[in-house]
């Protein structure tokens, strides 16, 4: 005889006048329902977990990529800055060099004088990202490069330093040397020898002769301190100015003298007026130029 399988039944009455609904369910259909909703439970339980990681995962990753972006503008914003500041580094290096050719100073010592300098920019600031990843190797070399160029621009200050004090110097000099004609005239005799015109022999001619009217302004070719003003039976009336770095002018048959012995003068000053004193053969500037006492020719010197 067979055991009956012990069920339960179960009876759905919709209104107190409606036929009656009843079924019957097993226990064991029971189990495997409810072992059934566990497990999709169970499993529905899992897809939300692993549903919400997801959309959080998804969430970083569009952030990640947002600021990945944002760091990939910033450094190729700060390696073209770098590449930027390597060029102007380098006009820099070429400003001082013309300089020191232009002061006649030598070249900076070899612990002043700039490193070489390279990086990036030979492979273009997109270099720095491969495949959407910033590249190690080339924010390595951008770290040298700022660390190169800070020290470059160290040495480059020292060495505009330099250059500012010769320059200082040099512009004592430039403005010591005798550069502009004495008078404003036309010139009638030049530098060397020359037939004398009083005695008709050959003698040496240590200056220039600059004809103009009587009484034309003469002017100091150059700053300098006036050394010596008086009267010379062959010059007549004449001024003589030390520039210093070993450099004298004399200016003769002056109608008047306008400065005194020890008066300092600059370029352009006027020192007295165009005369015929001493030996001459009419109104004109005598004018010379000695360089640690020897005479030299003073159209070398004039830049006007």
């Amino acid at each position: 005889m067979k055991r009956l399988k012990e069920s339960y039944t179960v009876m759905i009455i919709p209104t107190p006048t409606s036929r009656a609904y009843r079924f019957s369910i097993t226990k064991q259909a029971i189990k495997i329902l409810l072992g059934t909703t566990t497990v999709l439970t169970v499993l529905l339980l899992i897809f939300m977990v692993q549903y919400f990681g997801m959309v959080r995962d998804r969430w970083e990753l569009k952030s990640l990529r947002k600021e990945t972006q944002t760091q990939k503008i910033q450094i190729q914003a700060f390696a073209s800055d770098v590449t930027d500041l390597k060029r102007q580094m380098a006009r820099l290096k070429d400003l001082d060099t013309k300089l020191r050719v232009i002061t006649d100073i030598g070249p900076p010592s070899q612990s002043n004088q700039l490193m070489g300098i390279g990086g990036p920019e030979e492979r273009g600031t997109d270099a720095v990202y491969k495949d959407g990843k910033v590249q190690d190797e080339d924010i390595r070399k951008m770290s040298e490069d700022i660390n190169r160029l800070r020290s470059d621009a160290s040495t480059q200050e020292v060495s505009f330093e330099e250059l500012t004090e010769a320059m200082k110097d040099r512009r004592s000099l430039w403005a010591s040397t005798p550069s502009i004609w004495p008078a404003r005239g036309w010139l009638t005799s030049g530098f060397g020898d020359r037939v004398s015109p009083f005695t008709g022999n050959v003698t040496m001619h240590n200056g220039i002769d600059v004809a103009a009217r009587r009484d034309t302004p003469v002017a100091a070719t150059a700053s300098g301190v006036v050394s010596y003003e008086g009267f010379d039976s062959g010059l007549g009336k004449v001024v003589k100015i030390n520039h210093g770095y070993g450099m004298q002018t004399l200016f003769g048959h002056m109608s008047k003298i306008d400065v005194r012995i020890g008066q300092k003068v600059k370029r352009g000053d006027v020192i007295g007026l165009v005369g015929n004193t001493g030996l001459s053969t009419g109104p004109h500037v005598h004018y010379e130029v000695y360089v640690n006492s020897v005479p030299v020719n003073p159209l070398r010197y004039i830049l006007n």
